[in-house]
């Protein structure tokens, strides 16, 4: 079974797991939890099943019902084929895009599915989304810290809008990264329309800046102050969040080892 494991030294976590990654639009054969036209075509979304964070609730026409388990993941597919064309897309098209996102955080936040939530687009894949709503890692702090990091000197600017700071953060995770952070304290589902129009024409703007790959996510944590991180490359949401993946289980491991070296 899949399984979180939280390191005591350094409080970070492991996902023990044998699944290998690759298109969950093209794996997926689950239930599809909706379909809505779009003005560049159908969008769907599918829940996705996964043992070490079974969906908390099932679905029956347009409500939820309970079942024992934390986490929740879905993937919202705008493309039937697989490939990308997010680039491609207007600002108006991205907004929808956007608006079909934070509708669903709207139908999910009655649920206590937990804080952290990550939603990624990676290069080169089917065109869909990756939500992944978790109740761990829990990062705490005793302020919020994006509203600390827009006032931190060491943050690179590139632009800004009304409503948001484009900037390449003081100490990266990755050789090209980028943040765009709104400049009051917010959360994904609290936009309203202008903002989201906004954050759009930003993901327009800075999608065609890089020729090579790149993976977008937005990111949220316990204080409820979003933002949106540009990555050089395919990244997946664990390692957005920072947690580390094993594939061998250590138990097993340890087992293996004891009965073939007889210790």
């Amino acid at each position: 079974m899949n399984e979180f494991r939280l390191d005591p030294e350094s409080l970070s976590f492991t996902l023990i797991t044998s699944k290998v990654d690759g298109c969950k639009a093209c794996k997926e054969k689950g239930k599809e939890v909706f379909s809505i036209p779009s003005s560049h075509g159908l969008v769907r979304a599918f829940e996705i099943k996964d043992d070490v964070q079974p969906s908390k609730y099932e679905l029956s026409g347009e409500f939820f019902k309970s079942s024992p388990a934390d986490g929740y993941e879905e993937v919202v597919v705008d493309n039937e084929k697989h490939e990308d064309k997010l680039k491609t897309y207007t600002v108006e098209e991205i907004e929808e895009l956007l608006a079909i996102l934070k509708d669903r955080l709207d139908a999910l936040n009655k649920y206590n599915l937990g804080q952290n939530l990550v939603i990624t687009r990676a290069p080169e894949e089917h065109g869909y989304f990756d939500l992944l709503l978790l109740p761990i890692p829990r990062k705490e702090a005793k302020g919020c810290f994006e509203c600390e990091s827009l006032k931190n000197p060491g943050n690179r600017e590139i632009y800004s809008t009304e409503n948001f700071l484009v900037y390449v953060p003081f100490a990266p995770k990755a050789d090209f990264e980028m943040v765009v952070a709104p400049k009051k304290h917010i959360g994904f589902s609290q936009c309203d329309p202008m903002l989201l129009f906004d954050l759009a024409g930003i993901i327009k703007k800075l999608s065609a800046i890089r020729e090579k790959e790149t993976t977008w996510a937005i990111l949220q944590s316990g204080h409820g102050h979003f933002k949106l991180k540009f990555f050089g490359g395919k990244t997946t949401p664990y390692d957005i969040l920072e947690v580390k993946k094993a594939t061998i289980n250590p138990d097993l491991l340890a087992k293996e080892i004891r009965d073939t070296k007889g210790l």
